[in-house]
């Protein structure tokens, strides 16, 4: 059984892990049309901008799945998150040499198969725990300190951004990416992780109400956050801001999640079951985004992203509360839930710029979730009836 003592250590190394990999959330898609500008026809843009992101979110998923086969193989966790490191530096440091932009979407390829491997990361250093109570906790403390990370290069990546060049900032990212590296040599871990091959993870998709959850609800809810990362920094460089104003909208999104989660989860949890207030989550996101499509201002814009990170406070934790609970009797792990749960929400986030493109409006990604909603609603699956029961 493993112990608690490294947990400071793997905390801050998720902490500039993800303060890395999140540098460029604020200009990504900025810079990526900044080099598509430069060689491409007008009637080729959306479609060439939309293709790194894409790719990004696909190779995150690929990311999950070799991270499953790298554990398997020998279980050292430290030997995996140093792996993980090496990929992410490798990607920034492409993203920052990058003058020409297929050479810039190598580096979103190379820098989403890592962000994958740290992303289950996370999961895959909680499990070292028998102790279900020390999984949890571990698994909040760990995960405190990576969205601390993400909220760091989030604002940081966008205040130095309107300082220095794109690329320059990518290049920063990778020495950051040095501490975790040092921590790592600090990391002393002698159990082995043990995990299911992959494959086991597809008896999720014997029971019926999991896999109408994931598809109707879980797969166009998160198909909807690329709104954030996708569409609000190119509308607000369309309204004359820099990535500055970006970073300081994003960050006022990132801490009312953080601060008001523990609040909004116990007034929601409180007055309703899960499946319900996955239900009420899933209308505000759609109403939010179909308010800020047809009614498009900076000041709509401002209140979306703002009320979207209200939403996220309670919404993340209700659809994964809602998902464990339409396992019922089913004989799968929740380890094997776990990994269909984040691959569904990665294919989301890889399908909605295409959507985007497709449709040529924002309009496809809430749309797709409330008609989502309707289909589960229809569906009468386990999952309703077994919330309708706790309901009463």
């Amino acid at each position: 059984m493993y112990d608690t003592s490294q947990n400071a250590y793997v905390r801050l190394l998720f902490l500039f892990a993800f303060f890395a990999l999140s540098i460029g959330d604020t200009f990504n898609v900025l810079f990526i049309r900044e080099l598509v500008l430069g060689f491409a026809s007008p009637d080729r843009y959306e479609l060439l901008i939309s293709i790194p992101v894409t790719v990004m979110n696909a190779m995150m998923i690929a990311g999950v799945v070799a991270a499953n086969l790298m554990i398997r193989r020998n279980g050292n966790i430290v030997l995996f998150l140093r792996i993980s490191t090496i990929v992410s530096a490798a990607g920034l440091l492409i993203r920052g040499m990058s003058f020409h932009y297929y050479m810039l979407l190598l580096g979103f390829a190379v820098t989403g198969f890592g962000y994958g491997c740290f992303y289950i990361g996370i999961r895959y250093y909680a499990y070292l725990f028998d102790d279900e109570k020390e999984r949890m906790e571990t698994l909040a403390f760990i995960s405190g300190g990576a969205f601390a990370g993400q909220c760091m290069g989030t604002v940081l990546g966008g205040i130095m951004a309107g300082q220095m060049p794109y690329r320059m900032v990518y290049l920063l990212a990778v020495i950051i990416l040095v501490f975790p590296v040092c921590i790592l040599g600090r990391v002393r871990i002698d159990s082995r992780l043990k995990v299911g091959s992959i494959r086991h993870s597809f008896r999720v998709f014997g029971n019926p109400g999991a896999v109408v959850y994931l598809l109707f609800m879980v797969l166009p809810l998160f198909a909807c956050t690329i709104f954030t990362s996708y569409t609000v920094p190119l509308a607000i460089n369309g309204f004359g801001y820099s990535a500055t104003v970006i970073s300081a909208l994003l960050l006022g999104a990132y801490l009312i999640t953080a601060y008001a989660g523990p609040f909004m989860t116990r007034l929601i949890s409180s007055h309703m079951t899960p499946i319900r207030a996955t239900l009420v989550y899933c209308a505000g996101v759609s109403v939010l985004i179909t308010v800020y499509t047809l009614w498009s201002s900076f000041a709509f814009l401002v209140v979306v992203v703002l009320a979207l990170g209200l939403m996220d406070s309670f919404g993340l934790s209700v659809m994964t509360e809602a998902y464990t609970d339409s396992k019922r009797d089913s004989s799968y792990s929740d380890a094997d839930a776990l990994m269909v749960y984040i691959l569904i929400t990665r294919l989301g986030m890889t399908i909605a710029p295409g959507l985007i493109l497709v449709f040529g409006t924002t309009l496809a990604l809430s749309g797709s979730l409330i008609i989502g909603m309707a289909l589960f609603l229809l569906s009468g699956t386990v999952i309703v009836a077994a919330s309708g029961k706790r309901g009463k």
